[in-house]
């Protein structure tokens, strides 16, 4: 079992620093066509998620709108306000009404 634990253990390491890029922490590599193109949409562009990369952030039509269930609106509706996300994409820990009007939990990084 333990042999199983640090085969795995490994593994998750291995897979992670696969993941890792040559950017330094925290930096990400901004492209000024693709904030341009962001911005002439109405977005922001920033550093986000556990990437840290840059990310272009979109409102949402619907932001703020009283919502019950998913198809309320364009993005999240969140659990705790009943309110329609403002932006997309969101990173971290959202709990938000499924289309039954269940709340659901669900992490993005």
């Amino acid at each position: 079992m333990r042999l199983i634990s640090a085969t795995m253990l490994l593994l998750c390491f291995a897979v992670q620093a696969s993941c890792q890029t040559d950017n330094q922490p925290g930096v990400g590599t901004s492209d000024a066509s693709d904030k341009r193109v962001c911005e002439a949409k109405g977005g922001t562009y920033e550093i986000a998620g556990r990437a840290r990369s840059y990310v272009c952030y979109l409102p949402l039509p619907d932001a703020g709108k009283t919502c019950e269930k998913a198809s309320d609106c364009a993005g999240f509706c969140l659990s705790d306000t009943k309110q329609c996300s403002a932006v997309t994409p969101q990173f971290g820990c959202i709990s938000h009404l499924d289309e039954a009007g269940r709340l659901q939990t669900i992490c993005i990084d």
